[in-house]
């Protein structure tokens, strides 16, 4: 079962997510208060995602990488370079790309870009 979920968690945006997030622009001037619809993360940081184009190739929410937490912002998040760091690791996995896996939060619940801020207060 666990074999299940870890291979489920390398589909950074699968169809059905696509499908029920905003797309790009539709919580414009939400600010703090758009909902974070999805969680990609790894050891190269956070990725909370607001929105999505059509396609699942871009998506815009806030990140927080490892390397300089304190410079965490909103923009937008390039969902196809992701799963181009994913796709080297899950072909020859070593410690020199494990730094680069990222994968999804299956257990994510939905909720304000301000609640994940707070998580790091």
């Amino acid at each position: 079962m666990e074999t299940i979920k870890t291979q489920e968690s390398f589909q950074l945006m699968p169809l059905e997510l696509i499908q029920e997030m905003p797309r790009l622009y539709e919580q414009d001037g939400k600010g703090d208060q758009a909902t974070v619809h999805a969680h990609l993360f790894g050891p190269i940081g956070d990725f909370y995602l607001t929105e999505v184009n059509k396609e699942g190739t871009e998506a815009f929410g806030w990140s927080r990488l490892s390397g300089m937490p304190d410079m965490a912002e909103l923009g937008y998040i390039s969902i196809t370079e992701l799963k181009d760091l994913l796709s080297k690791y899950t072909s020859r996995p070593s410690l020199l790309t494990v730094k680069y896996m990222v994968e999804r939060d299956l257990y994510w619940s939905k909720c304000t870009i301000e609640d994940v801020k707070k998580r790091f207060n």
